[in-house]
């Protein structure tokens, strides 16, 4: 009479041990996660670049951040000439938001004014008007004698100011030779405050 297949003659199936089961189930779960990083690796080094200058630094960030590269941006200033901010790079930079309607800003401008007069072949000072007509902007920095360029953008929609995190007046950000966005000043900016923040960048 034939015998029947038993666990222990070796002749039937065999069961997977506990631990050769959790080893499959891992290796499952580790190949469509191995994947996933390689495509999401390759989308963000084909994404983006970077600049030699920042060690690495995005030269595209979309938000301006202390110690990050000033995201960059041509704007048509009251002069009709057009500007952009990276044009400017060794040379540290003072750039400024402004409006007509903001009072502190009145005090602001004649300060950046004479920080340009003074040292212009190192410091470049730029204004961005913020929710302002540019008429209005224009009468503004005519009244108080600003010969540095003032930019404009829409009164309604203002791509520039959102992208350094703008919200009200004044705003203040000093950019180094490289690019690079080294302090920000909220409110009214002092000629001590200036100072201050130019000698630093300006090493002296």
């Amino acid at each position: 009479m034939p015998s029947t297949p038993s666990s222990t003659d070796g002749s039937g199936p065999r069961r997977l041990s506990r631990g050769a089961l959790v080893a499959l189930i891992l290796v499952s779960l580790a190949i469509p996660a191995g994947v996933l990083t390689l495509i999401l690796w390759s989308h963000r080094s084909h994404g983006s670049g970077t600049d030699p200058a920042t060690n690495g630094a995005l030269f595209t960030p979309r938000r301006a951040k202390v110690g990050s590269l000033a995201p960059d941006f041509t704007l048509p200033g009251l002069d009709g000439k057009d500007l952009t901010l990276s044009s400017l790079r060794g040379k540290v930079v003072v750039l400024t938001f402004f409006a007509s309607w903001c009072a502190p800003c009145e005090q602001d401008m004649p300060v950046f004014e004479r920080a340009q007069r003074d040292d212009g072949s190192r410091v470049a000072v730029i204004g961005v008007n913020y929710q302002d007509f540019p008429n209005d902007s224009r009468a503004f920095v005519q009244r108080l004698g600003v010969t540095f360029p003032a930019l404009v953008e829409d009164s309604t929609d203002n791509p520039v100011a959102a992208r350094y995190d703008v919200h009200a007046m004044p705003d203040t950000l000093f950019i180094d030779a490289r690019g690079i966005v080294r302090e920000r000043l909220f409110g009214e900016t002092s000629a001590h405050d200036l100072q201050n923040a130019l000698r630093t960048l300006l090493g002296s």
